[in-house]
Parts: C-alpha cells; structure tokens; sequence
C-alpha cells in the first residue's frame, strides 16, 4: 500500500472512531441498563408486587426501581431482590417473612420489615441506612455493625435478649418496647436523644444508672422501689 492510500485509510478509520465515540456520549445510561426481570424473583407474591408497580411507574429497566412498597401481600422470600440493587426504600410491611439478607442492597436508605416473622436479618454495613422498622417480628439477635448513618430505629415487641449499639452514632431515637433486653449500654453516642426501654426485664440498678444520665430522655418501668 503507497502512503497515500495508507493516509486515506487512517484517516477514514480515524473518522468512524469519533463517530462512535460520539454516540458513545450520546448514550444515556438507560441504553446500557439491564432490563427488569420479573421472572428472577422466586416470590409469586413479591413478583405479582413487582410486575403492578413496573406497569404503575413505568418501569423497563432495573436502575430505575428506587422504591418498592409492598404490604400485606404473604410475601415469604426475597429471593432475586438483589438485581434491583438501586432501591433506596423498600417497605414491606406486615408479611410473612422469616429470614432475610439484604446486605446486596448497599444503596437502601429506608426499610420497613415490621410485623412479619423474622428470626434473622442481615443488614450490616448498610451505611446510608437512616430509618429502620423490625418492630413485632421474632428476632432474638440482630448484628447492626456497620450503620453510620441510622437515626432511627424501632424494634419493639420482639424477642431480644442482647444489643449492641456502639456502631450507631448518628442515631436519635430507639424504640426497644417489649424485649427481653436485661441490659443496654447506651454511652458514647453523641447524637441519642430519646430512647424506650419499657416492658423488657432490666434490674433496677441498670434504671438507676439511666436515672443519672443527661441530655437523654430515657423511658422505663421505673425503680421497683418507686411503686411502692
């Protein structure tokens, strides 16, 4: 090939490069999004969920799935939840969910499992969490490592014997009612203002040692001696 013609080839091909590179820009990410499949999800009850929502909000792809509310439907699995990995809030109250890992949700900023019949959850390292509902469910233990950014969590009418808390120091107000908790070490969280710690089985040398903390608004049964 003489240089001319060799000229005449690069500069071709340099022309069909920016060509392409320029629909490359062109392009909004949808154009490369993965399509929503319904299908994936083993729960009839979740997919029938799912599929009414995408008609409702116009859904074609997954990265547009940022919210799902789904209550009172008998869902049981969350099995295939994970390719909707965009979803910042997912509500699903009052179903029949025994165990969940959610942990490849990593974008979840609300979440609302409260009155189905969880015995485990897994939600560690969920860091942009701020809002957390798991009240009447089952749970005995629940692992809140890694949530940096919770303000605000209800677990009441479950069946806790232990908690730690010294990983949540954004967090406000915690709502523990009716556990099984003997104890709760509540210090070093510079941002607690309220929590509820009725019904659950703490001696009263614990009530004392809330009794002398300030700046929190701590709610309990009250010294035996007080009933006297």
């Amino acid at each position: 090939m003489d240089l001319f013609k060799m000229q005449k080839y690069l500069r071709g091909a340099m022309i069909g490069l920016a060509a392409c590179c320029t629909l490359l820009v062109s392009m909004t990410p949808q154009t490369f999004a993965q399509p929503l499949l319904v299908s994936e999800v083993a729960d009839p009850a979740l997919r029938r969920c799912i599929a009414q929502s995408a008609v409702k909000n116009n859904w074609q792809h997954r990265v547009k799935v940022k919210e799902l509310i789904c209550h009172g439907m008998g869902i049981k699995s969350l099995k295939g939840i994970k390719q909707f990995n965009g979803l910042t809030k997912l509500s699903l109250f009052h179903n029949e969910l025994v165990s969940v890992d959610l942990t490849e949700l990593p974008n979840l900023e609300y979440l609302n499992l409260a009155k189905n019949k969880l015995r485990f959850i897994n939600i560690i390292d969920l860091s942009r969490l701020h809002t957390l509902y798991l009240f009447k469910n089952k749970l005995v233990e629940i692992d809140l490592s890694g949530l940096s950014n919770l303000k605000k969590i209800r677990l009441t009418n479950n069946l806790l014997k232990s908690l730690d808390i010294s990983d949540l120091a954004a967090v406000e107000k915690i709502y523990l009612f009716d556990n099984k908790l003997e104890d709760l070490v509540v210090r070093g969280l510079p941002k607690l203002k309220f929590i509820e710690l009725k019904h659950n089985p703490m001696p009263d040398e614990v009530y004392d040692r809330y009794d002398r903390l300030n700046g929190i608004t701590i709610i309990h049964d009250g010294n035996a001696d007080d009933w006297k």
